[in-house]
């Protein structure tokens, strides 16, 4: 068994005219020239061959929902190579015997009731498609407008969008307003916050940092802001605030660093 980062380079393949990348049900390369990482959405083709992580098949519930929403929230863990004898090829999906070994990613299955959630392992072959967070936010239009009147967090995000592009970073939503913008499920509620990933691979001043904490916390709705490196994710507010020390989420667990960009020690 061999652990892969979710975020590697891989084939391209074509795009899908209506609705952004699609690939077809097999052991194909990446839709747009990378791996899913932590916050992708994917749309399982065949939601019955996910494994949870606690062994066993999938909890009724899980069934129930995925029968009628397949999207799935790609967690923050390594991707798993192979055939462990935990993790048998899925018995209810076709797949050619001789192609490469299955590649697993860790996702969550959000529940009917609130904070009910499943952890499980997707085979990367029963993926029909992805969605970035970043592709998330354009998607608020397709919502009805009395939808985006009565959840604040949806009707903020062309507010967000502005201020995050003087900072010039890439940005999307996450959480309950993201997977509701993904999956069309309506799962946020009037009291949901509003979860950003902001991307930045690059070094972030503390004063930079500082100016977009106090600009997100005058919005009328409570703002949860990560800042993804290259190695891990931080939270907005506790780099802004100047901590000298930083809890760096990373696909092995969390690691306590003074810098998220320059993390020292060797990852797992």
């Amino acid at each position: 068994m061999t652990v892969v980062h979710p975020g590697s380079n891989a084939r391209r393949t074509a795009e899908d005219p209506h609705d952004g990348p699609r690939r077809r049900v097999g052991p194909l390369a990446a839709l747009d020239g990378r791996l899913p990482g932590a916050h992708d959405l994917l749309l399982m083709q065949c939601p019955s061959s996910l494994r949870p992580l606690t062994g066993g098949e999938l909890p009724d519930w899980a069934r129930a929902v995925l029968r009628v929403h397949p999207w799935v929230t790609v967690g923050r863990a390594p991707a798993v190579v192979g055939d462990p004898a935990d993790l048998p090829y899925p018995q209810r999906c076709t797949r050619d015997p001789e192609a490469a070994p299955e590649l697993w990613f860790p996702v969550t299955v959000r529940g009917p009731r609130p904070g009910q959630r499943l952890d499980a392992l997707a085979p990367w072959a029963a993926v029909a498609r992805t969605l970035r967070p970043e592709q998330l936010a354009e998607r608020r239009q397709r919502l009805a407008p009395e939808r985006l009147a009565r959840i604040p967090a949806l009707a903020l995000l062309p507010e967000v969008g502005r201020l995050v592009a003087d900072h010039r970073m890439p940005w999307g939503p996450i959480g309950a307003v993201g997977y509701e913008l993904g999956s069309g499920v309506p799962v946020a509620g009037p009291l949901s916050p509003l979860r950003l990933v902001l991307r930045s691979p690059q070094p972030v001043s503390r004063r930079d940092a500082l100016q977009l904490r106090r600009a997100l916390t005058k919005l009328p709705v409570p703002i949860q802001a990560e800042l993804e490196t290259r190695h891990g994710s931080v939270q907005l507010a506790d780099y802004a605030a100047g901590s000298h020390s930083l809890t760096l989420l990373t696909a092995y667990g969390p690691r306590e660093v003074h810098d998220p960009w320059f993390p020292r020690g060797p990852f797992a």
